[in-house]
C-alpha cells in the first residue's frame, strides 16, 4: 500500500500510471523524492510534452539521474528539450511506434542528412552529444546508486545503445568548424568597431537616462498639480539625435504610468523623425516572449524582422527575452495593450532603464577587461570585490581600481583593473538600487550561474540584480542585443552581427594580439585563462587582419633596402631585448594619453601608444596630440635622411595615435551628451 506521504503529492498525482513505479520512487541518499528536487521547468515540460511519448520512462530516469547528480536546470533542460525534438523527428520519419523499434538505421540516416536535409549540422551533432550522455551518465548512475537486484529492472529503461563510428562524427567535425568559421566572421566585424560601440553604447544610455528623467519630472508635474492624464510633452534631443520627441504621459488599469510616442521633428529641416534606437523594437513588439501572443501574420513579420538584423531564429525566436521581472520587459498590461493598438507605440520606461543600465555597465567591464559573462556577474557591494588603492609615488595621488572575481576554471579571487569610470557606473547602479529597495545598502541574493554556485553558496550583495533576484545571464545577453540593437556590424560577407559577450571577449583577445601585437603569455593573463592554447584560438587573426598584414608585408619587403640586417639579431642583442622586456610597470600607472591597467611584464617594451592595456583619458588628450606632432616631424626628418624603416616605425606611431585620439573623441562626445539639458514643453490635454 503507498504511503500517504507519496500519494498526496502533486507529480504523483500526474504520473501514477504513466510512468513506471520505481522510477517514481527514486530518492537520493537524503531519502528526499528526486522527483520533489526536479526543477520546476524540467517537471512542466514533462507534463506538457511527454507524457505520451514511447520514451517517458527513459528520459524520467536520465532526469532524475542528472538531477541527483546536481546537474544545473538549465543543462537539463537544453538536453531535454533538445533530445525530445530530435527523437519526435526521427520517430514521424520512419512511422516508430516503440523505443524498442528504434535502431542504429533509424540515427544513422539522420546524422548523415539522408531524413531533414534542412537541418545544420550543430543540430545532428548535439544530437549525438546528448543522446551518448544520457545514455553514459545514467548506465554510472545505476551502477554506483542502484542495489544490484534492482538494476536489471531499471536497465530496461536506458536508451538503447548503438555503435556510432567515425562517419557518424562527421556532423560533429562540421559543426564546430562552422561555428568556429562564423565566430571569427563575427570577431573580425566587431573588433575594428569596439571604441564605436562602445561609444554608440553610451549615447544611447544618455537617452534612455533623459527619457527616463524627463518623464519622472512629467509624473511629478501631474501629481503636484492634479493635472488630468492624458497629459502631453515634448523635448529635444541633444545633437547626437536632434530631433523633438512628442510624448502623451498616461495610467494603466493597474495605476501604473506609461507613455504613448506620439512623432518626432528633425529640428534640422523640420522632417519626420526615426525617434529613439529602440522604437522600432516596441514597434514590432519583440520584447519578451512576444511569439507567444502574435498571429500567424504578425509571426511572421516579426521572424523578418529579427532575420533582417542577423538574429538566428532557430537557436533564439525571442532575443529580446528577459528572465528577470522589471528589466527590459514592458509588464502584462502594456504588453496586452500594445497587442491589440498595433498603430500606436506605449512605452513604460523603467524596465528598460534598469536593462540599459546593467547593458551599460557589463559592455564597459568588457571593453576594459575581456570578462567572461560569469565573472561580470560576481561584480558585488562588498569591501573585497571593489578594491581602490592609492599610489603616492605619484603626485598628485593616484588611485587603482580594481575588481576581485573568480575567473573561469579556478576558486580564488583574481585582479581585473578597471578605469574610474567602471567604477563610477557602478555607484550610479548601487545608488539607483538603494532607491528600487528603499533601503540604505543592498540586499544579499543568490548567484544565478548554476555552475559557479559552488563557488558562491553564500548570498551576497551583488550589483547585478533587481526585484531581489540577481540578474540572470541570459537576461545580460538580452539588454545587451537590446541597447545595441540596429548598430551595424557586418561581416565581409555582409551579415549583420548580433553583439553577445563571449563574442566581446574574442574581440578583446584579436585585438590585443593582431592589432597591439600583445604576446600571447600576456593576452592569456588579462583574459585569466588557464590554456595557452584557448587564448591561440580567441587571438587568431582575422581574414580583414591577414589581409591587411599581407599589404603591409608587400609595402614594407619594397622599402627594406637589407633586409637580413632587419630580421637577424645577435644572441646578446636578443639578451638585452629580453632584459629589457622583464621590466615591470606598476598597475594602473600614468603613461602618455591615459593609464596602464596590466600589472605584469610590459607587454611593449613602454611603447604606450596604441596598447590594449592602456585606457585612453580624455583630460590626457594633449600628450597624444603632442606625441602626434612628434611622430608627423620625426617622420618627415627620417625620409629626409633616407631612413624609411624609421620613417614606417613613425608612420605606425600616428595610426595608433590617431586611433587613440578617435577613441577619446567618443568619450569627450558621450561625456557631453550626458551633461545636455533638453528644452523641455508642455500642455494640459483638453
Amino acid at each position: 500500500m503507498e504511503s500517504e506521504n507519496i500519494v498526496e503529492k502533486d507529480w504523483y498525482k500526474k504520473l501514477f500510471g504513466i510512468v513506471d513505479k520505481e522510477i517514481l520512487h527514486l530518492k537520493n541518499v537524503n531519502d528526499d523524492y528526486l522527483w520533489d528536487i526536479l526543477n520546476k521547468q524540467s517537471l512542466n515540460y514533462i507534463y506538457k510534452y511527454c507524457l505520451e511519448s514511447p520514451w517517458l520512462n527513459q528520459f524520467s530516469l536520465a532526469v532524475l539521474c542528472a538531477t541527483d547528480r546536481e546537474l544545473s536546470p538549465a543543462s537539463i533542460n537544453n538536453m531535454m528539450s533538445i533530445l525530445n525534438k530530435r527523437l519526435k523527428e526521427i520517430f514521424d520519419a520512419f512511422d516508430l511506434v516503440n523505443i524498442e523499434d528504434l535502431n542504429y538505421t533509424h540515427f544513422h540516416q539522420y546524422l548523415s542528412g539522408q531524413i531533414y536535409e534542412d537541418h545544420t549540422n550543430r543540430q545532428r551533432q548535439m544530437l549525438i552529444s546528448y543522446y551518448k550522455s544520457f545514455l553514459y551518465n545514467v548506465s554510472k548512475w545505476l551502477k554506483n546508486r542502484i542495489e544490484l537486484e534492482r538494476q536489471e529492472h531499471f536497465s530496461k529503461f536506458l536508451f538503447p545503445e548503438f555503435p556510432f563510428d567515425n562517419r557518424d562524427y562527421k556532423a560533429r567535425d562540421l559543426a564546430v568548424t562552422s561555428a568556429q568559421k562564423k565566430r571569427k566572421e563575427e570577431t573580425s566585424a566587431v573588433t575594428p568597431m569596439l571604441p564605436d560601440i562602445r561609444a554608440q553604447s553610451h549615447f544611447r544610455w544618455n537617452q534612455i537616462k533623459r527619457l527616463r528623467e524627463i518623464t519622472n519630472k512629467m509624473i511629478a508635474k501631474v501629481e503636484n498639480e492634479k493635472i488630468f492624464l492624458p497629459f502631453s510633452f515634448d523635448y529635444e534631443e541633444s545633437e547626437y539625435l536632434n530631433e523633438r520627441l512628442y510624448f502623451t504621459l498616461n495610467k494603466n488599469s493597474d495605476d501604473e504610468y506609461y507613455l504613448e510616442f506620439i512623432k518626432s521633428i528633425n529640428l534640422l529641416d523640420g522632417s519626420k523623425g526615426e525617434g529613439l534606437w529602440f522604437f522600432e523594437i516596441l514597434n514590432n513588439r519583440l520584447l519578451g516572449a512576444w511569439s507567444n501572443l502574435a498571429s500567424d501574420e504578425r509571426k511572421t513579420e516579426g521572424i523578418s524582422f529579427l532575420e533582417k538584423w542577423g538574429h538566428d531564429i532557430s537557436a533564439n525566436i525571442h532575443p529580446f527575452q528577459s528572465r528577470n521581472e522589471g528589466v527590459l520587459t514592458q509588464g502584462f498590461q502594456l504588453t496586452r495593450k500594445q497587442q491589440y493598438n498595433t498603430s500606436r507605440l506605449f512605452i513604460n520606461v523603467e524596465p528598460l532603464y534598469i536593462a540599459c543600465m546593467f547593458a551599460i555597465l557589463s559592455l564597459d567591464i568588457q571593453s576594459y577587461s575581456g570578462a567572461r559573462i560569469n565573472e561580470i556577474l560576481q561584480v558585488s557591494y562588498d569591501p573585497e570585490c571593489c578594491i581602490i588603492t592609492e599610489d603616492k609615488s605619484i603626485k598628485p595621488t593616484k588611485r587603482n581600481y580594481i575588481l576581485r572575481l573568480i575567473p573561469k576554471g579556478r576558486d580564488l579571487l583574481e585582479n581585473y583593473y578597471m578605469p574610474e569610470s567602471v567604477f563610477q557606473t557602478i555607484l550610479m547602479i548601487i545608488k539607483e538600487l538603494k532607491s528600487h529597495y528603499n533601503s540604505n545598502t543592498l540586499p544579499a541574493v543568490d548567484y544565478s550561474i548554476s555552475s559557479r554556485k559552488h563557488l558562491m553558496n553564500e548570498k551576497r550583495k551583488f550589483v547585478f540584480q533587481y526585484n531581489n533576484q540577481h540578474i540572470n545571464q541570459f537576461t545580460l545577453n538580452s539588454v545587451i542585443r537590446f541597447l545595441t540593437h540596429g548598430l551595424i556590424i557586418q561581416t565581409e560577407e555582409g551579415k549583420q552581427v548580433i553583439l553577445k559577450t563571449h563574442l566581446l571577449r574574442h574581440a578583446f583577445a584579436t585585438h590585443a594580439a593582431q592589432t597591439e601585437k600583445l604576446p600571447i603569455d600576456i593576452v592569456r593573463k588579462l583574459l585569466h585563462q588557464k590554456d595557452e592554447s584557448v587564448t591561440s584560438y580567441y587571438a587568431a587573426p582575422t581574414n580583414i587582419q591577414i589581409s591587411g598584414t599581407i599589404e603591409s608585408l608587400h609595402d614594407n619587403w619594397m622599402s627594406y633596402i637589407d633586409i637580413q640586417q632587419g630580421i637577424q639579431r645577435s644572441p646578446e642583442e636578443i639578451k638585452d631585448i629580453y632584459e629589457e622586456y622583464k621590466e615591470k610597470v606598476g598597475t594602473v600607472s600614468k603613461v602618455v594619453g591615459g593609464i596602464c591597467t596590466i600589472d605584469s611584464v610590459c607587454p611593449t617594451k613602454m611603447a604606450c601608444m596604441g596598447c590594449a592595456a592602456k585606457v585612453p583619458q580624455p583630460e590626457f588628450k594633449y600628450e597624444i596630440e603632442q606625441y602626434h606632432t612628434w611622430a608627423q616631424e620625426s617622420e618627415k626628418r627620417f625620409l629626409e635622411l633616407g631612413l624609411e624603416v624609421e620613417a614606417k616605425k613613425m608612420k605606425l606611431a600616428m595610426r595608433r595615435a590617431k586611433i587613440e585620439l578617435k577613441e577619446i573623441e567618443g568619450i569627450e562626445m558621450y561625456i557631453k551628451d550626458e551633461s545636455y539639458e533638453p528644452n523641455i514643453q508642455f500642455q494640459k490635454e483638453n
